[in-house]
């Protein structure tokens, strides 16, 4: 058995696909009250509880084998903060998985930066991984570049959610879906893109179905155990080559309006006595403008996994829209 947490956001609905579709047992947390019925038919276990519940974790997590874990507390749904979700809930999930002899635990994380503890996203992702890492579990841990179905998004592109399932951009959260109902379609409707920091970084953007991907794959391999990998997509590219490809599949011309880091930085100090999630938010803002050149290309053909780069990702989804 292997259980999914996070299994109702956009990569664990990825994932737990991907798990049915190889027909092995899958146990699916879900919290009771959110979006579960796109699970509904795929033959899998559904668990109902919630990290900050303790004893629905321990009982998800009897008889199974594996762990994948998406969970995260970035864009929530009702209150909740990252020290109940990300803090003690992991906490509580990683001590019910030595309990119960869980055989390998799959992470997905974040990259690393040298302002980490400032943004409660880096700083649980940090912790965590610390915690793995000191536990007797068998880990598997995935620092992932930035996702092409997210931060496409927040730059201004609409298409990016074109036949998305459970898309993160369209969760029920105030602050995101005043950000999106700002920036959405400047891409497509006026050639405009708002750009996190400098036109100069390089990242491996990614997609989410390949972040799924690494995930799936690395189950029951020992190669893939005790590790850290950081995991990306085919190209090591800047937020320039980006645009340069949207002005390609679209047929037209993409500008990038560059907005300095430094703005999102103090607007994650203006929000903090606020919104812990909004300010979370710029600070992820601030914090892509490090660099992720990340090279998972060896990673990928061991795992049998064809990486799909930016134009292939922005071309399948104006076909979808097309349709």
């Amino acid at each position: 058995m292997i259980l999914v947490i996070g299994a109702t956001g956009q990569l664990g609905t990825a994932v737990v696909r991907r798990l049915a579709a190889s027909a092995q047992p899958v146990r699916a947390f879900v919290r009771r009250g959110s979006r579960h019925e796109h699970l509904d038919g795929l033959g899998v276990e559904l668990a109902f509880g919630d990290l900050r519940e303790p004893e629905t974790v321990d009982a998800a997590c009897r008889g199974v084998r594996a762990v994948i874990a998406t969970a995260n507390a970035i864009v929530p749904e009702g209150p909740s903060t990252f020290e109940a979700v990300e803090g003690r809930g992991y906490a509580t999930l990683i001590d019910a998985c030595q309990r119960h002899a869980v055989d390998q635990f799959i992470y997905v994380a974040m990259p690393t930066t040298p302002h980490d503890e400032q943004v409660p996203a880096f700083r649980y992702k940090r912790l965590n991984e610390e915690r793995l890492k000191n536990s007797k579990l068998s880990y598997t841990i995935l620092q992932a570049s930035l996702f092409m179905d997210d931060w496409f998004a927040f730059i201004g592109s609409s298409i990016v959610a074109n036949g998305a399932e459970a898309a993160t951009i369209h969760r029920r959260y105030w602050f995101l879906q005043a950000f999106m109902k700002a920036v959405g379609g400047l891409i497509e409707k006026r050639g405009v893109a708002l750009i996190p920091g400098s036109r100069r970084v390089r990242h491996a953007f990614i997609t989410l179905d390949n972040v799924a991907d690494f995930l799936v794959r690395s189950v029951g391999r020992d190669d893939m155990r005790r590790c850290v990998f950081q995991i990306g997509g085919p190209q090591v590219i800047t937020w320039v080559d980006v645009l340069a490809t949207y002005s390609r599949v679209l047929g037209k011309p993409v500008r990038g309006i560059y907005v300095p880091n430094t703005l999102f930085r103090a607007q994650r100090a203006l929000l903090a006595p606020f919104s812990e999630a909004a300010s979370d938010i710029m600070g992820l803002n601030w914090l892509v403008g490090y660099d992720t050149p990340y090279d998972s290309n060896a990673l990928a053909i061991k795992l049998g996994i064809r990486l799909t780069s930016v134009e292939q990702f922005l071309r399948h989804k104006v076909a979808v829209s097309s349709r």
